[in-house]
């Protein structure tokens, strides 16, 4: 039992310093804000110009299908093969 604990204890002081304190949470959170911040403004800024250049594009015209060839079949006399 003596040796299980002083395993765990072992563990626990290994692991618990590279965890997380509630300072570099914060700190974490407030990155993440100011990014999510300029990625927003720079969404509405790129939307806005293909808003502007898509307006002043001139009308798309529809391509007329091509008309099928004609084909004229000039049928053949029973006697000549």
């Amino acid at each position: 039992m003596e040796n299980r604990l002083t395993t765990l204890e072992t563990r626990f002081d290994t692991v618990l310093p590279t965890l997380a304190t509630k300072a570099d949470i914060g700190r974490l959170r407030g990155e993440l804000q100011k990014w999510m911040g300029a990625t927003i403004i720079g969404l509405l800024f790129g939307f806005g110009g293909l808003f502007v250049a898509l307006k002043d594009a001139p009308p798309v015209v529809p391509v007329q299908q091509a008309q099928p060839p004609v084909i004229i079949t000039i049928p053949v006399p029973a006697g000549q093969k």
